[in-house]
């Protein structure tokens, strides 16, 4: 019996191990890899990187533009919420050279979950916001879903609606948020929402065409929501059958916690309506003319040659 025993804990020790092994947030913070200082061979094995509060941080860098350049690691993370930022997070956040980070969530949702940062990053918070998902501050639209009383919300349609939104009546706040990635001083800088999926990933979505990456790829990063989201959303569905009693949508809840092509296809669409061109809106509403275009890609891109 006592060697069964031995055994068994020899077996938990081993999977505790390869756990610790497999999940980079549960190391120190001086010991968690910054992309940035890694071999170039070893960084895409860290583009999501170890912030256990917030599952969905990741840098922006590495990605190939169609001219055969490449993204600069640790310039431009994209990530969820940071209210629930863990000791050891706030402490790896430091070791980022984060300059700026840009919060474009509306005033009720900041109130409800306010970012948990260290006071040298607190500084340099910065509000953008865009009220967009006020919704989910709503507490009419919150006790509905929790009663199940969902079937004239088409929520299955509600993020195709926001993402129309975002080119119609937030172009200008992304518009003063790419430019003062050109300006803000030399650094790291970081984009956030709620989720980090729909207003940031539309954000990353425009930076990374104005830089030149193709399509495909913007939407490759796009859907990676759903992967690093996945095991933090199932918690919040299980959460919301019980605190609901089981009457919760939750099918048209996992609508609005994840992203679908067809979100972002909804605002390109939008932008081919309007503008007639995705480089139209690129010029026409975001202000990336060849010149500013060229001051970015010099910023972001490894290869450039400064003009």
């Amino acid at each position: 019996m006592r060697f069964v025993r031995s055994l068994s804990l020899v077996a938990f020790l081993s999977v505790a191990v390869v756990a610790c092994d497999r999940n980079p947030a549960s190391l120190p913070a001086d010991q968690r890899p910054v992309t940035s200082q890694l071999p170039s061979a070893e960084r895409f094995k860290f583009r999501h990187l170890p912030v256990e509060g917030a599952p969905n941080f990741r840098d922006l860098g590495g990605y190939r533009t169609a001219d055969g350049l490449s993204v600069k690691w640790g310039m431009l993370y994209r990530t969820d919420a940071l209210n629930e930022l863990t000791d050891g997070d706030e402490a790896y956040l430091e070791r980022l050279n984060i300059q700026r980070i840009v919060d474009f969530r509306g005033p009720l949702e900041v109130k409800d979950a306010p970012d948990r940062l260290p006071a040298p990053l607190a500084a340099r918070y910065v509000s953008m916001p865009m009220p967009v998902a006020e919704l989910k501050g709503d507490r009419k639209f919150v006790e509905r879903l929790m009663r199940g009383d969902t079937a004239d919300m088409k929520l299955n349609d509600m993020l195709v609606d926001i993402n129309r939104q975002f080119v119609r009546d937030f172009t200008p706040v992304f518009r003063e948020w790419l430019h003062g990635l050109a300006n803000a001083p030399e650094g790291a800088q970081v984009i956030h929402c709620t989720s980090g999926k729909d207003r940031t990933g539309f954000a990353a979505a425009v930076f990374l065409l104005s830089l030149g990456v193709p399509m495909d790829t913007v939407m490759q990063d796009y859907l990676a929501s759903n992967d690093y989201l996945r095991d933090k959303n199932e918690r919040s569905v299980l959460k919301l059958k019980v605190f609901s009693l089981f009457r919760a949508d939750t099918d048209g809840i996992r609508f609005i916690m994840g992203v679908e092509k067809r979100y972002l296809q909804a605002a390109f669409d939008t932008i081919n309506a309007d503008y007639g061109s995705i480089d139209n809106y690129l010029v026409k509403g975001l202000g990336v003319d060849p010149a500013f275009r060229e001051k970015l890609r010099e910023r972001y891109l490894d290869g450039m040659r400064s003009s």
